[in-house]
């Protein structure tokens, strides 16, 4: 009896220790570089995106809507972090590689490289994610949490940001932080 019993302690013990996932977290990441200093960290609630004051069409404003929450993380480059950032940005790729990232769009255009990644089901995204990198003003990944997130109306968001047509004042700051 004591035999099937350490076996069945080794089996239960054993269980455990495979199932547990040793694979970083994009959560884990934001948490272990909030409070780094080479890191601007904020994180805006939905309620100083200033909804009201931005022109969208219906679909831009339904996915704007969807948001509860902005996480924002960036590397400002300057001379002394050059290798920094090229680490973390492998350490970022290397989480967002993950089977349960799916890509919504790539775009880029001279030194500034952006993807836009989702979370959850096609139907129902709970986290979009976009990470930047450039050339001359450094890395940027930012995370987006919301409720009933659509990814065809969240990259028509990304597209009239990225166009300069969706003006959010709430980054303002964060962007003159690049400068």
């Amino acid at each position: 009896m004591k035999y099937i019993t350490k076996i069945l302690a080794l089996l239960c013990l054993s269980i455990v220790v495979l199932s547990c996932n040793n694979e970083p977290s994009l959560q884990q990441y934001y948490v272990d570089h909030q409070n780094d200093q080479d890191f601007i960290a904020v994180d805006i609630p939905s309620s100083l995106l200033n909804k009201d004051k931005v022109e969208l069409s219906k679909d831009e404003k339904e996915a704007l809507e969807s948001i509860k929450k902005v996480n924002f993380l960036a590397i400002p480059l300057n001379e002394n972090n050059k290798n920094r950032i090229a680490e973390e940005s492998e350490a970022i790729n290397k989480i967002l590689s993950a089977e349960k990232y799916q890509t919504l769009m790539r775009f880029g255009s001279n030194g500034m490289r952006a993807v836009l990644k989702y979370q959850g089901e096609d139907d129902d995204i709970d986290e979009v994610i976009v990470f930047a990198t450039d050339q001359e003003k450094g890395l940027a990944l930012v995370r987006l949490l919301g409720d009933n997130m659509r990814p065809e109306k969240m990259a028509m968001l990304m597209k009239s940001v990225e166009k300069g047509n969706v003006n959010l004042s709430a980054f303002e700051s964060i962007a003159k932080s690049f400068d």
